[in-house]
Protein backbone atom coordinates (compact mmCIF):
# COMPACT_ATOMS: atom_id res chain seq x y z
CA UNK A 1 0.00 0.00 0.00
CA UNK A 2 1.60 3.39 -0.38
CA UNK A 3 -0.88 5.65 2.23
CA UNK A 4 -2.51 3.21 4.14
CA UNK A 5 -6.17 4.46 4.96
CA UNK A 6 -5.01 4.28 9.12
CA UNK A 7 -1.98 7.23 8.50
CA UNK A 8 -1.80 9.49 10.50
CA UNK A 9 -1.72 13.93 10.31
CA UNK A 10 2.09 13.85 10.80
CA UNK A 11 2.92 11.31 8.50
CA UNK A 12 0.62 12.53 5.93
CA UNK A 13 2.27 15.60 6.20
CA UNK A 14 5.94 14.25 5.79
CA UNK A 15 4.86 12.65 2.13
CA UNK A 16 3.63 15.87 1.17
CA UNK A 17 6.42 17.61 2.41
CA UNK A 18 8.72 15.76 0.63
CA UNK A 19 7.35 16.69 -3.14
CA UNK A 20 7.73 20.11 -2.47
CA UNK A 21 11.34 21.19 -3.58
CA UNK A 22 13.47 23.48 -0.64
CA UNK A 23 12.96 26.92 -0.33
CA UNK A 24 16.28 27.14 1.98
CA UNK A 25 18.46 27.34 -0.63
CA UNK A 26 19.88 30.11 -0.63
CA UNK A 27 21.67 32.75 -3.20
CA UNK A 28 21.56 30.97 -7.01
CA UNK A 29 24.22 31.26 -9.63
CA UNK A 30 23.32 32.92 -12.13
CA UNK A 31 24.35 30.01 -14.84
CA UNK A 32 21.98 27.60 -12.50
CA UNK A 33 19.40 29.81 -12.42
CA UNK A 34 19.41 30.18 -16.22
CA UNK A 35 19.49 26.62 -16.27
CA UNK A 36 16.56 25.97 -14.15
CA UNK A 37 14.49 28.51 -16.00
CA UNK A 38 15.69 26.02 -19.10
CA UNK A 39 13.78 23.12 -17.19
CA UNK A 40 9.96 22.56 -16.81
CA UNK A 41 8.68 23.64 -13.49
CA UNK A 42 7.99 20.30 -12.29
CA UNK A 43 11.57 19.08 -12.71
CA UNK A 44 11.92 21.22 -9.25
CA UNK A 45 10.01 18.62 -7.75
CA UNK A 46 13.64 16.19 -5.84
CA UNK A 47 12.23 12.90 -7.58
CA UNK A 48 13.57 14.86 -10.65
CA UNK A 49 15.91 16.66 -9.85
CA UNK A 50 18.98 14.73 -10.57
CA UNK A 51 17.36 13.53 -13.92
CA UNK A 52 19.97 14.56 -16.72
CA UNK A 53 18.15 16.90 -19.64
CA UNK A 54 17.97 14.38 -22.09
CA UNK A 55 16.23 12.20 -19.94
CA UNK A 56 14.13 14.90 -18.35
CA UNK A 57 12.98 15.92 -22.32
CA UNK A 58 12.23 12.39 -23.13
CA UNK A 59 9.36 11.99 -20.18
CA UNK A 60 8.06 15.19 -20.83
CA UNK A 61 7.45 14.32 -24.42
CA UNK A 62 5.73 10.98 -22.80
CA UNK A 63 3.30 13.33 -21.00
CA UNK A 64 0.01 14.01 -21.79
CA UNK A 65 -1.65 17.75 -20.90
CA UNK A 66 -4.61 17.56 -19.32
CA UNK A 67 -7.17 20.35 -17.42
CA UNK A 68 -9.62 19.45 -14.46
CA UNK A 69 -12.71 21.71 -13.81
CA UNK A 70 -13.11 23.12 -10.19
CA UNK A 71 -14.59 20.20 -8.21
CA UNK A 72 -13.37 17.33 -10.31
CA UNK A 73 -12.25 14.45 -8.80
CA UNK A 74 -8.80 13.31 -10.39
CA UNK A 75 -7.96 10.46 -8.37
CA UNK A 76 -10.50 7.90 -6.09
CA UNK A 77 -9.65 6.68 -2.71
CA UNK A 78 -9.77 2.64 -3.72
CA UNK A 79 -10.02 3.16 -7.28
CA UNK A 80 -6.93 1.04 -9.43
CA UNK A 81 -5.18 3.19 -11.74
CA UNK A 82 -1.78 3.01 -13.61
CA UNK A 83 -0.98 6.80 -13.99
CA UNK A 84 -0.06 9.48 -12.60
CA UNK A 85 -0.28 13.59 -12.57
CA UNK A 86 2.19 16.30 -12.34
CA UNK A 87 -0.03 18.83 -11.30
CA UNK A 88 1.09 22.35 -13.40
CA UNK A 89 -0.77 25.04 -12.23
CA UNK A 90 -3.61 25.34 -9.80
CA UNK A 91 -4.89 23.45 -6.38
CA UNK A 92 -5.98 20.13 -5.05
CA UNK A 93 -6.99 18.61 -1.99
CA UNK A 94 -5.88 15.55 -0.76
CA UNK A 95 -8.27 13.61 1.18
CA UNK A 96 -8.15 10.17 3.21
CA UNK A 97 -10.49 8.11 4.58
CA UNK A 98 -11.41 5.80 7.40
CA UNK A 99 -13.73 2.33 6.65
CA UNK A 100 -16.36 4.06 7.88
CA UNK A 101 -16.33 6.94 5.02
CA UNK A 102 -15.07 9.33 7.62
CA UNK A 103 -12.02 11.71 6.62
CA UNK A 104 -9.39 11.04 8.73
CA UNK A 105 -6.85 13.49 6.67
CA UNK A 106 -7.08 16.83 4.26
CA UNK A 107 -4.87 19.05 3.14
CA UNK A 108 -4.24 20.72 -0.31
CA UNK A 109 -1.15 20.42 -2.63
CA UNK A 110 0.00 23.84 -4.84
CA UNK A 111 1.51 23.27 -8.26
CA UNK A 112 3.93 21.93 -8.94
CA UNK A 113 3.03 18.90 -7.16
CA UNK A 114 2.69 15.06 -7.60
CA UNK A 115 -0.35 12.80 -7.25
CA UNK A 116 -0.99 8.79 -8.34
CA UNK A 117 2.86 8.11 -8.46
CA UNK A 118 2.41 4.71 -6.83
CA UNK A 119 0.46 3.63 -9.64
CA UNK A 120 3.30 3.11 -11.65
CA UNK A 121 5.00 0.62 -9.44
CA UNK A 122 2.31 -0.94 -7.92
CA UNK A 123 -1.74 -2.05 -9.06
CA UNK A 124 -3.30 -1.79 -4.80
CA UNK A 125 -5.82 0.63 -5.26
CA UNK A 126 -5.67 4.20 -4.37
CA UNK A 127 -5.04 5.21 -0.60
CA UNK A 128 -6.32 8.77 -0.89
CA UNK A 129 -9.16 10.97 -2.88
CA UNK A 130 -7.41 14.28 -4.96
CA UNK A 131 -10.05 17.05 -6.50
CA UNK A 132 -9.34 19.76 -8.16
CA UNK A 133 -9.83 23.30 -6.09
CA UNK A 134 -10.11 25.44 -8.71
CA UNK A 135 -9.16 25.18 -12.15
CA UNK A 136 -5.81 22.85 -12.62
CA UNK A 137 -3.98 22.22 -15.29
CA UNK A 138 -1.88 18.92 -15.06
CA UNK A 139 0.76 16.47 -17.37
CA UNK A 140 -0.63 12.67 -16.89
CA UNK A 141 1.74 10.08 -17.46
CA UNK A 142 0.47 6.74 -18.09
CA UNK A 143 2.51 3.32 -16.86
CA UNK A 144 2.08 1.72 -20.41
CA UNK A 145 3.85 4.73 -22.25
CA UNK A 146 6.01 5.23 -19.67
CA UNK A 147 7.30 1.60 -19.82
CA UNK A 148 7.46 1.93 -23.42
CA UNK A 149 10.05 5.14 -22.83
CA UNK A 150 11.89 3.14 -20.58
CA UNK A 151 12.31 0.78 -22.82
CA UNK A 152 14.36 3.23 -24.93
CA UNK A 153 15.85 5.44 -22.65
CA UNK A 154 16.45 3.23 -19.40
CA UNK A 155 18.34 5.93 -17.71
CA UNK A 156 14.42 8.14 -17.46
CA UNK A 157 13.42 5.59 -15.02
CA UNK A 158 15.90 6.21 -12.36
CA UNK A 159 13.22 8.45 -10.54
CA UNK A 160 11.22 5.89 -9.86
CA UNK A 161 13.81 4.70 -7.68
CA UNK A 162 14.16 7.78 -5.97
CA UNK A 163 10.03 7.40 -5.26
CA UNK A 164 10.07 3.63 -3.68
CA UNK A 165 13.65 4.61 -1.65
CA UNK A 166 11.37 7.51 -0.57
CA UNK A 167 8.14 5.70 0.36
CA UNK A 168 10.15 2.64 1.86
CA UNK A 169 11.85 5.56 4.55
CA UNK A 170 8.93 7.58 5.10
CA UNK A 171 6.59 6.95 9.02
CA UNK A 172 3.34 5.29 7.64
CA UNK A 173 4.72 4.37 4.02
CA UNK A 174 4.66 1.35 2.53
CA UNK A 175 7.76 0.23 4.41
CA UNK A 176 7.40 -3.43 3.36
CA UNK A 177 8.99 -5.52 0.70
CA UNK A 178 7.42 -9.16 0.50
CA UNK A 179 7.23 -9.88 3.80
CA UNK A 180 10.50 -8.20 4.86
CA UNK A 181 10.10 -5.31 7.03
CA UNK A 182 12.39 -2.28 5.78
CA UNK A 183 14.00 -1.04 8.85
CA UNK A 184 16.30 1.92 7.15
CA UNK A 185 18.81 2.68 4.46
CA UNK A 186 22.44 0.69 4.46
CA UNK A 187 23.90 2.46 1.20
CA UNK A 188 23.42 3.06 -2.25
CA UNK A 189 25.31 3.30 -5.36
CA UNK A 190 24.65 3.37 -9.63
CA UNK A 191 23.38 0.07 -9.73
CA UNK A 192 21.62 -1.05 -6.38
CA UNK A 193 19.99 0.56 -3.06
CA UNK A 194 20.80 -1.13 0.49
CA UNK A 195 18.37 -1.23 2.94
CA UNK A 196 18.31 -3.13 6.35
CA UNK A 197 15.66 -4.68 6.71
CA UNK A 198 13.98 -7.70 8.95
CA UNK A 199 11.91 -10.99 8.67
CA UNK A 200 8.96 -10.54 11.04
CA UNK A 201 8.30 -13.91 11.45
CA UNK A 202 12.39 -15.03 12.11
CA UNK A 203 12.96 -11.38 14.04
CA UNK A 204 16.01 -11.83 11.97
CA UNK A 205 17.72 -8.39 10.26
CA UNK A 206 18.90 -8.76 6.83
CA UNK A 207 20.18 -6.24 3.77
CA UNK A 208 17.73 -5.74 1.30
CA UNK A 209 19.57 -4.74 -2.25
CA UNK A 210 17.45 -2.81 -4.53
CA UNK A 211 18.44 -2.35 -8.39
CA UNK A 212 17.75 0.89 -9.58
CA UNK A 213 14.72 1.09 -12.00
CA UNK A 214 17.08 2.64 -14.45
CA UNK A 215 18.73 -1.03 -14.56
CA UNK A 216 15.40 -3.28 -14.70
CA UNK A 217 14.70 -1.64 -18.52
CA UNK A 218 18.22 -2.42 -19.48
CA UNK A 219 17.56 -6.02 -20.26
CA UNK A 220 20.88 -7.68 -19.85
CA UNK A 221 21.60 -5.74 -16.33
CA UNK A 222 18.59 -6.77 -14.87
CA UNK A 223 19.55 -10.66 -16.27
CA UNK A 224 22.89 -10.40 -14.64
CA UNK A 225 21.08 -8.75 -11.29
CA UNK A 226 18.71 -11.91 -10.72
CA UNK A 227 21.61 -14.44 -11.99
CA UNK A 228 23.82 -12.95 -9.06
CA UNK A 229 20.69 -14.16 -6.41
CA UNK A 230 20.29 -17.60 -8.14
CA UNK A 231 24.42 -18.00 -8.21
CA UNK A 232 25.13 -16.96 -4.71
CA UNK A 233 22.05 -18.80 -3.13
CA UNK A 234 23.35 -21.53 -3.98
CA UNK A 235 26.89 -21.36 -2.74
CA UNK A 236 27.93 -21.93 0.97
CA UNK A 237 31.16 -20.56 2.22
CA UNK A 238 32.55 -19.01 5.38
CA UNK A 239 33.93 -16.14 2.65
CA UNK A 240 31.06 -15.96 0.33
CA UNK A 241 28.14 -13.49 1.40
CA UNK A 242 24.80 -15.52 1.76
CA UNK A 243 22.00 -14.79 0.12
CA UNK A 244 18.73 -15.68 1.68
CA UNK A 245 15.71 -14.72 -0.76
CA UNK A 246 14.50 -12.91 -3.85
CA UNK A 247 11.72 -10.47 -4.05
CA UNK A 248 10.41 -8.85 -6.68
CA UNK A 249 8.49 -5.59 -5.89
CA UNK A 250 7.90 -1.32 -7.02
CA UNK A 251 8.68 -2.37 -10.62
CA UNK A 252 12.05 -3.51 -9.54
CA UNK A 253 14.25 -6.24 -8.10
CA UNK A 254 15.81 -7.07 -4.62
CA UNK A 255 18.08 -9.76 -3.51
CA UNK A 256 17.84 -10.39 0.30
CA UNK A 257 21.28 -11.07 2.13
CA UNK A 258 23.24 -11.32 5.45
CA UNK A 259 23.64 -8.04 6.99
CA UNK A 260 27.53 -7.66 7.70
CA UNK A 261 29.07 -5.22 9.83
CA UNK A 262 32.05 -3.67 9.11
CA UNK A 263 33.77 -2.30 5.67
CA UNK A 264 34.44 -2.30 2.37
CA UNK A 265 38.62 -3.46 1.75
CA UNK A 266 38.55 -0.65 -0.63
CA UNK A 267 37.71 1.55 2.39
CA UNK A 268 40.87 0.53 4.17
CA UNK A 269 43.05 0.74 1.26
CA UNK A 270 41.88 4.16 0.63
CA UNK A 271 42.73 4.95 4.29
CA UNK A 272 46.13 4.10 3.88
CA UNK A 273 45.78 1.50 7.00
CA UNK A 274 48.99 -0.52 7.40
CA UNK A 275 47.73 -4.12 8.13
CA UNK A 276 50.41 -6.52 9.92
CA UNK A 277 51.57 -8.61 6.87
CA UNK A 278 50.28 -11.67 8.91
CA UNK A 279 47.18 -10.02 8.41
CA UNK A 280 47.76 -9.39 4.97
CA UNK A 281 48.40 -12.81 3.64
CA UNK A 282 45.11 -13.94 6.19
CA UNK A 283 43.01 -11.94 4.41
CA UNK A 284 44.45 -12.66 0.70
CA UNK A 285 43.78 -16.46 2.14
CA UNK A 286 40.64 -16.02 2.83
CA UNK A 287 39.35 -14.45 -0.65
CA UNK A 288 41.77 -17.20 -2.63
CA UNK A 289 39.38 -19.57 -0.28
CA UNK A 290 36.48 -18.44 -1.45
CA UNK A 291 36.99 -18.02 -5.19
CA UNK A 292 38.55 -21.65 -5.45
CA UNK A 293 35.35 -22.63 -3.82
CA UNK A 294 33.12 -20.56 -6.52
CA UNK A 295 35.73 -22.79 -9.10
CA UNK A 296 34.84 -26.14 -7.73
CA UNK A 297 31.33 -24.81 -8.39
CA UNK A 298 32.00 -24.33 -11.93
CA UNK A 299 32.16 -20.54 -11.49
CA UNK A 300 34.55 -17.23 -12.67
CA UNK A 301 33.63 -14.05 -10.26
CA UNK A 302 35.31 -11.62 -13.14
CA UNK A 303 35.23 -8.87 -10.55
CA UNK A 304 37.51 -9.53 -8.03
CA UNK A 305 38.78 -5.66 -6.51
CA UNK A 306 38.44 -4.32 -3.08
CA UNK A 307 35.42 -2.83 -3.69
CA UNK A 308 33.44 -6.28 -4.00
CA UNK A 309 35.39 -7.69 -0.60
CA UNK A 310 33.93 -7.33 2.72
CA UNK A 311 36.01 -6.84 5.85
CA UNK A 312 33.78 -7.64 9.06
CA UNK A 313 34.00 -6.06 12.33
CA UNK A 314 36.05 -9.59 13.12
CA UNK A 315 38.58 -8.75 10.34
CA UNK A 316 36.87 -11.48 8.09
CA UNK A 317 36.35 -11.80 4.58
CA UNK A 318 33.40 -11.74 2.50
CA UNK A 319 33.38 -11.88 -0.96
CA UNK A 320 30.48 -9.79 -2.82
CA UNK A 321 28.76 -9.33 -5.88
CA UNK A 322 28.26 -12.24 -8.39
CA UNK A 323 26.43 -10.34 -10.74
CA UNK A 324 28.55 -10.52 -13.63
CA UNK A 325 29.61 -14.38 -13.00
CA UNK A 326 30.35 -17.06 -15.63
CA UNK A 327 30.63 -20.56 -16.14
CA UNK A 328 34.06 -21.72 -16.71
CA UNK A 329 35.08 -22.11 -20.34
CA UNK A 330 32.58 -19.49 -21.60
CA UNK A 331 33.68 -16.62 -23.86
CA UNK A 332 33.33 -12.86 -21.94
CA UNK A 333 32.80 -10.82 -24.38
CA UNK A 334 28.98 -10.22 -24.61
CA UNK A 335 27.87 -8.19 -27.82
CA UNK A 336 31.25 -7.60 -28.76
CA UNK A 337 31.49 -5.76 -24.60
CA UNK A 338 34.26 -6.54 -22.68
CA UNK A 339 32.64 -7.11 -19.14
CA UNK A 340 34.59 -6.23 -15.99
CA UNK A 341 36.78 -3.25 -14.06
CA UNK A 342 39.61 -2.39 -16.16
CA UNK A 343 42.07 -2.09 -13.65
CA UNK A 344 41.61 -5.56 -11.99
CA UNK A 345 40.77 -7.33 -15.68
CA UNK A 346 43.28 -10.26 -16.95
CA UNK A 347 44.88 -10.09 -20.30
CA UNK A 348 41.94 -13.45 -21.59
CA UNK A 349 39.11 -11.53 -19.77
CA UNK A 350 39.78 -8.17 -21.78
CA UNK A 351 40.40 -10.31 -25.22
CA UNK A 352 36.80 -12.28 -24.63
CA UNK A 353 38.50 -15.17 -24.17
CA UNK A 354 37.34 -18.22 -22.38
CA UNK A 355 38.21 -18.30 -18.54
CA UNK A 356 39.04 -20.57 -15.61
CA UNK A 357 39.68 -19.83 -12.63
CA UNK A 358 43.82 -18.60 -13.03
CA UNK A 359 41.38 -15.07 -14.62
CA UNK A 360 39.96 -14.54 -10.85
CA UNK A 361 43.60 -14.96 -9.71
CA UNK A 362 45.01 -12.74 -11.54
CA UNK A 363 42.53 -10.31 -10.03
CA UNK A 364 43.32 -11.13 -7.11
CA UNK A 365 47.21 -10.45 -7.90
CA UNK A 366 46.41 -7.07 -8.96
CA UNK A 367 44.32 -6.62 -5.35
CA UNK A 368 47.30 -7.64 -3.25
CA UNK A 369 49.55 -5.44 -5.45
CA UNK A 370 47.10 -2.33 -4.01
CA UNK A 371 46.60 -3.70 -0.88
CA UNK A 372 50.41 -4.25 0.14
CA UNK A 373 51.26 -0.77 -1.54
CA UNK A 374 47.96 1.43 -1.29
CA UNK A 375 48.25 1.85 -5.24
CA UNK A 376 47.01 0.11 -8.46
CA UNK A 377 49.91 -1.22 -10.80
CA UNK A 378 48.57 -0.29 -13.62
CA UNK A 379 47.18 3.27 -14.39
CA UNK A 380 46.02 4.94 -17.67
CA UNK A 381 43.44 7.99 -18.63
CA UNK A 382 41.61 5.87 -20.76
CA UNK A 383 40.38 2.07 -20.71
CA UNK A 384 42.02 1.41 -23.67
CA UNK A 385 45.70 2.69 -22.11
CA UNK A 386 44.54 0.37 -18.82
CA UNK A 387 44.48 -2.35 -20.99
CA UNK A 388 47.59 -2.15 -23.17
CA UNK A 389 49.18 -2.30 -19.52
CA UNK A 390 47.58 -5.38 -18.72
CA UNK A 391 48.54 -6.69 -21.97
CA UNK A 392 51.46 -5.92 -22.78
CA UNK A 393 53.72 -4.38 -19.54
CA UNK A 394 55.12 -6.78 -16.06
CA UNK A 395 53.18 -6.08 -13.09
CA UNK A 396 55.87 -3.99 -11.23
CA UNK A 397 57.77 -5.16 -8.08
CA UNK A 398 55.78 -4.12 -5.27
CA UNK A 399 59.05 -3.52 -3.07
CA UNK A 400 59.74 -0.01 -5.14
CA UNK A 401 56.91 1.05 -3.59
CA UNK A 402 56.67 -0.57 -0.27
CA UNK A 403 60.53 -1.95 0.59
CA UNK A 404 59.97 -3.88 3.13
CA UNK A 405 57.31 -6.43 1.63
CA UNK A 406 58.38 -9.52 2.86
CA UNK A 407 59.48 -11.91 0.05
CA UNK A 408 56.71 -14.51 -0.31
CA UNK A 409 54.16 -11.70 -0.77
CA UNK A 410 56.02 -10.23 -3.57
CA UNK A 411 56.45 -13.76 -4.87
CA UNK A 412 52.41 -13.94 -4.63
CA UNK A 413 52.17 -10.97 -6.81
CA UNK A 414 54.37 -11.83 -9.47
CA UNK A 415 53.19 -15.05 -10.32
CA UNK A 416 49.51 -14.80 -10.14
CA UNK A 417 49.77 -11.34 -12.35
CA UNK A 418 51.67 -13.24 -15.02
CA UNK A 419 50.26 -12.54 -18.21
CA UNK A 420 50.29 -15.78 -19.45
CA UNK A 421 47.66 -18.14 -17.14
CA UNK A 422 50.38 -20.85 -17.61
CA UNK A 423 52.97 -19.38 -15.79
CA UNK A 424 50.70 -18.05 -12.82
CA UNK A 425 49.73 -20.59 -10.23
CA UNK A 426 47.88 -23.78 -11.28
CA UNK A 427 44.47 -23.03 -8.98
CA UNK A 428 43.36 -20.12 -6.51
CA UNK A 429 43.76 -23.68 -3.90
CA UNK A 430 47.59 -23.81 -4.53
CA UNK A 431 48.13 -19.88 -4.21
CA UNK A 432 46.20 -20.11 -0.74
CA UNK A 433 48.02 -22.86 0.04
CA UNK A 434 51.39 -21.18 -0.87
CA UNK A 435 49.81 -17.50 1.54
CA UNK A 436 49.44 -20.25 4.12
CA UNK A 437 53.31 -21.24 4.14
CA UNK A 438 54.20 -18.18 4.15
CA UNK A 439 51.95 -17.03 6.73
CA UNK A 440 53.66 -19.96 9.24
CA UNK A 441 57.52 -18.89 7.73
CA UNK A 442 56.70 -15.57 8.45
CA UNK A 443 55.78 -16.21 11.69
CA UNK A 444 58.49 -18.02 12.44
CA UNK A 445 61.16 -15.46 11.72
CA UNK A 446 63.27 -13.98 13.98
CA UNK A 447 61.75 -10.74 16.48
CA UNK A 448 63.58 -8.75 18.42
CA UNK A 449 62.14 -7.73 22.09
CA UNK A 450 62.34 -5.03 24.01
CA UNK A 451 60.87 -3.99 27.47
CA UNK A 452 61.08 -0.84 29.04
CA UNK A 453 60.48 -0.11 33.19
CA UNK A 454 59.78 3.69 34.11
CA UNK A 455 59.87 5.25 37.56
CA UNK A 456 58.23 8.63 38.07
CA UNK A 457 56.65 10.89 40.74
CA UNK A 458 53.22 10.32 40.90
CA UNK A 459 52.72 14.15 39.98
CA UNK A 460 54.09 13.05 37.12
CA UNK A 461 51.18 9.82 36.07
CA UNK A 462 48.86 11.74 33.87
CA UNK A 463 51.88 12.65 31.84
CA UNK A 464 53.46 9.15 31.65
CA UNK A 465 49.93 8.03 30.81
CA UNK A 466 49.41 9.89 28.00
CA UNK A 467 53.10 9.77 26.37
CA UNK A 468 52.73 5.95 26.78
CA UNK A 469 49.24 5.79 25.07
CA UNK A 470 50.59 8.38 22.30
CA UNK A 471 53.81 5.82 22.05
CA UNK A 472 51.74 2.62 21.68
CA UNK A 473 49.22 3.82 19.03
CA UNK A 474 52.03 4.87 16.84
CA UNK A 475 54.18 1.29 17.19
CA UNK A 476 50.78 -0.45 16.33
CA UNK A 477 50.22 1.52 13.35
CA UNK A 478 53.64 0.15 11.83
CA UNK A 479 53.81 -3.45 10.40
CA UNK A 480 56.01 -6.05 11.75
CA UNK A 481 55.46 -4.90 15.22
CA UNK A 482 53.45 -6.25 18.22
CA UNK A 483 52.69 -4.51 21.41
CA UNK A 484 52.58 -7.00 24.11
CA UNK A 485 52.21 -3.99 26.80
CA UNK A 486 49.21 -3.08 28.64
CA UNK A 487 48.52 1.04 28.00
CA UNK A 488 48.08 1.82 31.55
CA UNK A 489 50.38 2.80 34.02
CA UNK A 490 50.98 0.62 36.94
CA UNK A 491 49.37 2.04 40.17
CA UNK A 492 52.14 0.75 42.21
CA UNK A 493 54.21 4.07 42.50
CA UNK A 494 57.58 3.06 44.19
CA UNK A 495 58.69 5.17 46.76
CA UNK A 496 61.41 7.50 46.56
CA UNK A 497 64.25 7.91 48.61
CA UNK A 498 63.97 10.40 50.96
CA UNK A 499 67.16 12.11 50.06
CA UNK A 500 65.81 12.62 46.21
CA UNK A 501 64.94 15.92 45.27
CA UNK A 502 61.22 16.28 45.02
CA UNK A 503 61.44 18.92 42.41
CA UNK A 504 62.91 16.61 40.08
CA UNK A 505 61.63 13.70 37.66
CA UNK A 506 63.53 10.26 38.14
CA UNK A 507 62.91 7.86 35.40
CA UNK A 508 65.29 5.30 34.37
CA UNK A 509 64.77 2.61 31.75
CA UNK A 510 66.08 -1.13 30.94
CA UNK A 511 66.13 -2.52 27.60
CA UNK A 512 66.07 -6.45 26.92
CA UNK A 513 66.56 -7.16 23.53
CA UNK A 514 66.24 -10.65 21.73
CA UNK A 515 67.15 -12.05 18.48
CA UNK A 516 65.61 -15.46 18.21
CA UNK A 517 62.09 -14.50 19.86
CA UNK A 518 59.70 -16.66 17.56
CA UNK A 519 56.11 -16.75 17.24
CA UNK A 520 54.01 -19.30 15.75
CA UNK A 521 50.31 -19.75 14.52
CA UNK A 522 48.53 -23.05 16.10
CA UNK A 523 49.44 -26.20 14.83
CA UNK A 524 47.65 -27.10 10.78
CA UNK A 525 44.89 -29.58 10.77
CA UNK A 526 45.30 -33.21 9.25
CA UNK A 527 45.26 -31.54 5.94
CA UNK A 528 48.42 -29.73 4.96
CA UNK A 529 47.62 -27.92 1.69
CA UNK A 530 45.04 -25.40 2.96
CA UNK A 531 43.62 -25.37 6.34
CA UNK A 532 39.70 -24.06 6.56
CA UNK A 533 39.81 -20.10 7.10
CA UNK A 534 38.34 -20.29 10.41
CA UNK A 535 41.98 -22.18 11.39
CA UNK A 536 43.78 -18.74 10.87
CA UNK A 537 44.22 -16.29 13.97
CA UNK A 538 43.59 -13.07 13.30
CA UNK A 539 46.82 -11.58 14.79
CA UNK A 540 49.97 -13.75 15.17
CA UNK A 541 50.08 -15.06 18.99
CA UNK A 542 51.41 -13.38 21.25
CA UNK A 543 55.11 -14.50 22.85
Amino acid sequence: MTLGASKTRDSAKTIVASQRPSADMGPIPRHVSEWIRSRPFWAMLPLFQDLPDDALNSLQEAMEPVAFASGTVILEQGAIGDEMFVIERGMVQVTVLDEDGAPVFETELEAPALVGEMALVTLEPRTATVRAQGEVSAQRMRKSVLEDLFDRQPQAASFLTALVGERLMETGGIRKVGKYEVLGPLGSGGVATVFEARHPGLGRSVALKMLSHSLVYDRNFAEHFGREGRIVAGLTHDNIVRVLDTEEAYGTRFIVMEKLTGELLEGLIRRREELDWYVVRRLLTEIASALAYSHEQGLIHRDVKPANVFITEERRVKLLDFGIAVSVGVPTAEDGKVVGTPFYMSPEQILGLPLDGRADLYSLGILAYELCTHELPFWGESVQSVFNLHLNQPTPDPRLVEPDLPDDLAEFIRISTAKDPIRRFGSCHDAASFLYRGMDEGATAPHEMSTIALTYLPSRRGQVQQILNEALAKLKRLRGVQTFASNQVNVEVAAMPRAADPRRVTMTSQIFEASTAYHRPPARRDVPDMPPPDDLPDEPPEV
